[in-house]
């Protein structure tokens, strides 16, 4: 198992690219969260409304649910991230595999 940290543009957009990774079986399942980014950008800081996912899928997926981020993101290529937990219940690992194996 592994989790994709993602960020984009709005919750609407998150949501259209969480619906599509779970109907083509790439992610078992993705948390949305509307935030608030702070960060630099040519020498300015800047702060804006934005979404992030945290997205749970297979270590084998990770080139595919980036490139469907990529696809649906209005922003070009958003930051996405991918880490591998330290512990994980038997029980998730089931429900993982069965969801996007």
């Amino acid at each position: 198992m592994v989790f994709i940290y993602a960020n984009c543009k709005s919750t609407d957009h998150a949501r259209k690219i969480a619906t599509e990774l779970i109907n083509n079986r790439l992610a078992a399942g993705v948390d949305v969260f509307p935030i608030y980014s702070v960060f630099r950008e040519h020498d300015t800081v800047r702060g804006v409304n934005a979404a992030t996912m945290v997205i749970k899928t297979e270590e084998s997926k990770i080139q595919e649910v980036g490139d469907i981020i990529r696809t649906i993101n209005p922003e070009g290529a958003p930051h996405i991230i991918s880490f591998t937990p330290f512990r994980i219940n038997p029980e998730t690992k089931e429900w993982l595999h069965a969801c996007v194996g």
